[in-house]
């Protein structure tokens, strides 16, 4: 049985990041760049007005002279002739400047009167309202470097640039098997000795909250020959396969002899901490495999300190971990040395609590929490007042 932190260290030893995958730019944001975006184009591609006005020439105003209306010029549209002295076009934001003309007076700023404009803009000066050609982002410059996570701002960014696919550190394949003779999905009626089954169901809005579709979600019951069976197949085309139940040593457990007979590597089984204990990791080639407890809340607490980081780590993202922040405990806890507790907490004020429910088969305080107040197996009593180690969990929107 290993400590929390070897077991972190061991994650962060055994697990690589994925090579690259060429993906629509639509489905790249939260991806890690593979490479340098190098732009294809000047943005904007043209001197672009930047306001609804008129386009003139600049001198023209400094004169005083009369200036006519000879035009108009909307977006997507462009002005055919080179303006001439003594005359403007009206323009719209994001059109082309026509030629010859070197600043925008935005429409509020000027009268129209018989056909001339009279401009009242006595601070207007050379250039205004004119975004100069590749003023965001000139041809051939890198946009975003290597392993930039695409933000939604720039997927935007790249797809003004008229960028429709990206280079992006792979997602990992991941593949759930649920193991248990008890479980029976939602919607079904249950017989005597029968529980609904919510562990693929958790599992797998936790993987969809970070981008990830599930690759297999298949139930299996505690028989050794169907668990290895079903083992054998996702192992082949799966980078992740979590396995949620029989990883103890009931009479009932067949996860650990299915796993050792199929030839996978054991990194670490079990941890000195609460809940999830008898969690396993392993490998099977480059398949990472981990062996979770069936106990609801101790497989989400294993995902999200243990797999979650993988995912990450996975996609080329460095900060794996759930964030850390430290807070006041807002009341008194009792604890003993010698075992790691993760407990599900509420912030208020500044302050953490750790919530009612805390047995490793309740739920209910998992869909309050925002957070996993982390105790290391060394800390004692823990009382109010007390700065303690928070994990902050995934946020929803």
């Amino acid at each position: 049985m290993i400590s929390v932190e070897n077991a972190k260290k061991l994650i962060l030893k055994n697990v690589n990041a994925l090579s690259a995958s060429n993906v629509k730019l639509a489905d790249a944001v939260g991806c890690l760049l593979f490479e340098d975006v190098v732009s294809p184009v000047n943005l904007p591609p043209f001197d672009q007005s930047a306001m609804d006005g008129y386009a003139i020439k600049y001198a023209d105003f400094i004169q005083n002279t009369g200036i006519k209306i000879e035009g108009e010029v909307p977006a997507g549209d462009f002005y055919k002739k080179e303006l001439t002295c003594g005359h403007a076009v009206k323009i719209f934001t994001g059109a082309p400047v026509p030629a010859g003309a070197d600043t925008i007076v935005i429409k509020e700023k000027v009268s129209a009167e018989n056909g001339n404009i009279i401009i009242d803009a006595p601070l207007l000066k050379q250039g205004a309202n004119i975004r100069k050609t590749g003023s965001q982002i000139k041809k051939g410059i890198v946009a975003l470097r290597k392993k930039t996570i695409l933000t939604p701002g720039g997927v935007g960014y790249l797809a003004a640039m008229g960028i429709s696919t990206v280079k992006v550190y792979a997602k990992p394949s991941v593949s759930l098997v649920v193991t248990g003779n008890e479980l029976v999905k939602p919607g079904k009626l249950l017989n005597n000795g029968q529980v609904y089954e919510s562990n693929s169901y958790a599992l797998e809005s936790a993987l969809k909250l970070i981008g990830l579709d599930v690759k297999n979600n298949i139930a299996v019951k505690d028989n050794l020959k169907g668990l290895s069976k079903t083992l054998r197949k996702v192992m082949k085309n799966s980078n992740i396969v979590l396995i949620t139940g029989g990883i103890s040593v009931g009479d009932y457990d067949f996860t650990g002899k299915a796993l050792s007979e199929l030839g996978v590597k054991t990194i670490f089984y079990k941890i000195k901490q609460k809940p999830g204990k008898p969690l396993f990791f392993g490998k099977y080639g480059e398949t990472l495999i981990f062996g979770m407890p069936g106990n609801p809340a101790a497989v989400l607490t294993c995902f999200y300190e243990y797999v979650y980081p993988t995912i990450k780590l996975m996609r080329g993202l460095k900060n794996a971990f759930l964030p850390k922040i430290y807070l006041p405990m807002g009341t008194n806890f009792s604890k003993q040395k010698g075992v790691s507790l993760f407990l599900k907490g509420k912030l208020s004020n500044n302050v953490v609590n750790p919530l009612d429910g805390q047995e490793s088969f309740i739920l209910s305080s998992f869909a309050a929490a925002d957070c996993l107040i982390y105790l290391p197996e060394k800390s004692e009593d823990i009382k109010k007042g007390d700065l303690v180690e928070l994990h902050q969990l995934p946020e929803i929107y």
